[in-house]
Protein backbone atom coordinates (compact mmCIF):
# COMPACT_ATOMS: atom_id res chain seq x y z
CA UNK A 1 0.00 0.00 0.00
CA UNK A 2 1.27 3.42 -0.96
CA UNK A 3 1.30 6.12 1.71
CA UNK A 4 -1.03 9.07 1.22
CA UNK A 5 1.95 11.40 0.89
CA UNK A 6 3.58 9.37 -1.88
CA UNK A 7 0.24 8.84 -3.60
CA UNK A 8 -0.28 12.62 -3.65
CA UNK A 9 3.22 13.22 -5.04
CA UNK A 10 2.75 10.67 -7.81
CA UNK A 11 -0.74 11.97 -8.63
CA UNK A 12 0.63 15.51 -9.01
CA UNK A 13 3.38 14.24 -11.29
CA UNK A 14 0.87 12.23 -13.34
CA UNK A 15 -1.39 15.29 -13.61
CA UNK A 16 1.54 17.26 -15.02
CA UNK A 17 2.16 14.50 -17.57
CA UNK A 18 -1.51 14.63 -18.58
CA UNK A 19 -1.38 18.43 -18.92
CA UNK A 20 1.67 18.00 -21.17
CA UNK A 21 -0.44 15.82 -23.45
CA UNK A 22 0.66 12.35 -22.40
CA UNK A 23 -1.87 9.53 -22.62
CA UNK A 24 -3.08 7.01 -20.05
CA UNK A 25 -0.46 4.43 -21.05
CA UNK A 26 2.30 6.94 -20.29
CA UNK A 27 0.81 7.61 -16.86
CA UNK A 28 0.43 3.88 -16.13
CA UNK A 29 4.05 3.36 -17.19
CA UNK A 30 5.07 6.10 -14.72
CA UNK A 31 3.09 4.46 -11.92
CA UNK A 32 4.81 1.14 -12.61
CA UNK A 33 8.23 2.83 -12.70
CA UNK A 34 7.74 4.43 -9.28
CA UNK A 35 6.37 1.24 -7.71
CA UNK A 36 2.66 1.95 -7.39
CA UNK A 37 1.03 -1.44 -6.75
CA UNK A 38 -0.92 -2.82 -9.72
CA UNK A 39 -4.16 -2.96 -7.72
CA UNK A 40 -3.96 0.76 -6.85
CA UNK A 41 -3.58 2.03 -10.41
CA UNK A 42 -7.27 1.62 -11.38
CA UNK A 43 -8.17 3.70 -8.31
CA UNK A 44 -5.80 6.51 -9.30
CA UNK A 45 -6.62 6.90 -12.99
CA UNK A 46 -10.17 8.22 -12.50
CA UNK A 47 -8.78 10.84 -10.10
CA UNK A 48 -6.82 12.16 -13.08
CA UNK A 49 -9.84 12.15 -15.35
CA UNK A 50 -8.95 8.98 -17.22
CA UNK A 51 -11.90 6.68 -17.81
CA UNK A 52 -11.27 2.97 -17.53
CA UNK A 53 -13.00 1.83 -20.71
CA UNK A 54 -11.29 -1.52 -20.55
CA UNK A 55 -9.92 -4.02 -18.11
CA UNK A 56 -7.00 -2.46 -16.15
CA UNK A 57 -4.94 -5.54 -17.00
CA UNK A 58 -5.23 -4.54 -20.65
CA UNK A 59 -3.30 -1.39 -19.77
CA UNK A 60 -0.49 -3.58 -18.48
CA UNK A 61 -0.55 -5.62 -21.70
CA UNK A 62 -0.22 -2.44 -23.76
CA UNK A 63 2.63 -1.28 -21.53
CA UNK A 64 4.58 -4.50 -22.06
CA UNK A 65 4.61 -3.84 -25.81
CA UNK A 66 6.46 -0.53 -25.32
Amino acid sequence: MTSNFMRTVHLKTAQQFKEQGHDVQYVVKHFHKVGIPEDEIPELLPLLGFALDSDPLALRAKRSKD
